[in-house]
């Protein structure tokens, strides 16, 4: 029996046009396994989307790599970090690498209105990166850091000689301290010892969901920072790194710590927000469980149905063995009927889980709690290579374990299956 015959006699068995109990069968096999593919395929799109939202809300309110000056620095003097030419050409040899830009740092009382709350003014050069803000404003406008003063506007000694006086809150600080566009803040800085008080006036208004971030951090003009602490334009607290492949981040970090002067170190971002990429981890995890308990329950769905077509076909088996089929023909003709019905459920199953994952991107039908996922709503995305492996994992996987259950057809004895079956 060659296997073009094997592949016709398990294509007629799995339709189960002969058998009327085998058709209820067959169809409940397409549905269990349809069912547990959907499962899979649509914990892939949500997993991976889940990941790529937040930590793209993660590296936009950052980076994806940061270098920081090491804390010892000398007696009453605050540890910076020099942007210099040298500094400059290290970075531009990085692999992938976006933008680089120097931040500056400092914490401070802001009052409102009526209320008052502690934060960190980030401060920001003049040619910021503002993509990722201008897609979180939610009303007013980013600042402008070049209309009054930019690089252009330093004395011979590379200090500011202007300005802006404009920064960016989020939305939760903005009713927090009762605050719109157009308000003006004060600003309490700790230097030396005593207070400086800034004043600021409100241009836009964002919102990241990420509530830790959105309370805690207030931008503004670089230069305020670096006029308290009494550095020049090219001091700074730090330098924010974006690259083009954000999984290159880990790499990128080990290169500079082998390339940067000593007195200063690199991190990726993970190591600066390791509460929030530990959970991640740990939503991965429940994931992939829920991913390894579809596909058990997919492979006893079909090994079960293994065992109800040979009981029900014994007669059949009987019948081949006696013409002169070896058992491992008889097998490989019930292993390719399971299998020809595995398919039609991984088509019902991929069909549906796709529709659903595509439905979810355009509408947003099914929403989050923000303030607790981070983000409004389920997000999707469309990871091929791992819908493709997952896939491939069921037929594999179903193929060698229905191989193995499949030997119980060797204790099958022509002569007693055909009369058993007659009777």
């Amino acid at each position: 029996m060659n296997i073009r015959v094997v592949h016709l006699i398990a294509k007629r068995w799995a339709g189960a046009s002969s058998l009327r109990h085998s058709r209820h069968i067959v169809r409940m096999g397409i549905a269990c396994t349809g069912l547990c593919v959907c499962v899979m395929v649509v914990s892939a799109c949500i997993l991976t989307g889940f990941r790529k939202e937040v930590s793209d809300k993660v590296f936009g309110f950052g980076s994806h790599v940061v270098i920081q000056p090491y804390l010892a620095a000398e007696e009453n003097e605050i540890a910076y970090i020099e942007w210099d030419d040298g500094l400059q050409q290290t970075l531009a040899g990085l692999p992938k690498l976006a933008s680089a830009q120097p931040y500056t740092l400092k914490g401070a009382l802001v009052r409102g209105r009526e209320e008052s709350h502690g934060v960190f003014y980030k401060g920001l050069p003049p040619a910021f990166d503002s993509i990722f803000f201008a897609q979180k404003l939610r009303r007013g406008r980013l600042p402008d850091f070049t209309h009054n003063a930019d690089y252009k506007a330093l004395d011979s000694n590379l200090f500011w000689q202007k300005l802006s006086q404009e920064v960016l809150i989020s939305e939760l600080l903005a009713n927090k301290l009762k605050v719109d566009t157009g308000s003006r803040l004060r600003a309490y800085f700790a230097c030396n010892g005593e207070l400086r008080p800034r004043a600021f006036t409100v241009c836009g208004i964002y919102s990241t969901g990420l509530e830790k971030f959105d309370e805690t951090y207030i931008l503004g003009h670089i230069g305020h920072i670096q006029r308290l602490n009494n550095w020049n334009a090219l001091k700074s607290d730090g330098i924010d790194i974006r690259l083009e492949d954000p999984e290159k981040r880990g790499l990128v970090a080990q290169i500079l710590q082998i390339e940067l002067p000593y007195r200063y170190n690199s991190f990726a971002c993970d190591e600066l927000f390791p509460e929030i990429f530990s959970w991640l981890v740990l939503v991965d995890a429940n994931v992939w469980v829920l991913m390894l308990i579809m596909l058990i329950v997919c492979l006893i769905c079909l090994v079960s149905l293994l065992f109800i077509l040979i009981i029900e076909r014994k007669a059949h088996v009987g019948i081949l063995m006696a013409i002169g089929s070896t058992p491992m023909l008889v097998r490989r003709i019930f292993v390719e009927q399971t299998l020809l019905i595995l398919g039609k459920g991984l088509i019902w199953g991929n069909a549906a889980a796709l529709g659903l994952c595509a439905l979810q991107k355009i509408t947003g039908l099914f929403k989050l709690n923000e303030s607790v996922y981070y983000i409004d709503r389920i997000p999707v995305a469309f990871p091929w290579a791992m819908i493709l492996i997952t896939n491939l994992l069921v037929i594999v996987s179903a193929y060698l374990l229905l191989l193995i259950v499949s030997r119980i057809l060797q204790k099958y004895h022509p002569h007693r299956t055909i009369k058993s079956a007659a009777v």
